[in-house]
C-alpha cells in the first residue's frame, strides 16, 4: 500500500472540502448581505418563475441558490451545505463540476415543475440535488463512499427528505422533488474508474 499516495489524495481531497465551501458559501452569504444592506431585496425579485422566459427567470434558474428570504432561511440551508459540501469535497473527483450541472439542473427543473406566478427562491433545491447525487450514485453507480456517507448520515438524511417533500406553505416542492430527481439521475451516471488521478 502506498501511504504517500494515500496522505497525497487526502490532502487533496480536505483541500477540495475548503474551495467548496468557498465555491458554495461565500457567494450565499456575499449575496444575502448585499440583498439586504444596499440592493433592497432587488436580488430576491430574480427568483425562478416557473416557465417564464423573462430574464428575471432565467437569472433565477443559474442564480436562485443564492437568494434567501431571512437569515433563518440562509442559516438553515448553510447548516446542510456545510456537511454536504464536506462529503462531495471527500469522495467526488470533480466536484466543482458537478455542482455546477446540479445548480443548473435543479435550476431547470424547478422552473419546469413549479406553480405558475410563484418565485422559487433558496439553496435547498440545489441541497436535494446533492442528496439526490449522493444516493444515486451509492444505489445505481456503486459510488462506495457515497453509500458510507449515506449509512453514516441517514438519519438526519431521511429527515431533511421526508420534511423537504411534503407539502408545505411557503416551501418549493418544486425545488426539492426537482433538485432530488435530478441529483439521482446524474448521480447514477456518476460511476468512476479509478486511476492514477486524484
Amino acid at each position: 500500500m502506498n501511504w504517500q499516495k494515500i496522505f497525497s489524495l487526502i490532502k487533496h481531497r480536505l483541500g477540495q472540502v475548503i474551495g467548496l465551501y468557498g465555491f458554495v458559501l461565500i457567494p450565499i452569504w456575499v449575496m444575502y448581505i448585499l440583498n439586504s444592506t444596499i440592493l433592497f431585496n432587488f436580488w430576491n425579485a430574480l427568483g425562478i418563475i416557473p416557465r417564464s422566459l423573462s430574464l428575471n427567470s432565467l437569472i433565477g434558474v443559474t442564480s436562485s441558490w443564492t437568494m434567501h428570504g431571512n437569515f433563518a432561511h440562509l442559516m438553515g440551508n448553510t447548516l446542510v451545505l456545510v456537511q454536504i459540501l464536506f462529503l462531495f469535497g471527500l469522495f467526488e473527483r470533480n466536484a466543482y463540476r458537478t455542482i455546477v450541472k446540479l445548480i443548473i439542473g435543479s435550476g431547470l427543473m424547478t422552473w419546469g415543475l413549479g406553480s405558475p406566478f410563484s418565485i422559487h427562491i433558496g439553496a435547498s433545491g440545489l441541497i436535494f440535488a446533492m442528496l439526490g447525487y449522493m444516493i444515486g450514485g451509492a444505489v445505481f453507480a456503486r459510488r462506495w463512499g457515497y453509500l458510507l456517507a449515506c449509512i453514516l448520515m441517514g438519519a438526519s438524511y431521511w429527515f431533511i427528505l421526508k420534511e423537504g417533500l411534503m407539502p408545505q406553505t411557503g416551501i418549493s416542492f418544486a425545488a426539492h422533488f426537482g433538485g432530488l430527481c435530478v441529483g439521482l439521475l446524474i448521480g447514477a451516471n456518476s460511476k468512476h474508474y479509478y486511476g492514477n488521478n486524484y
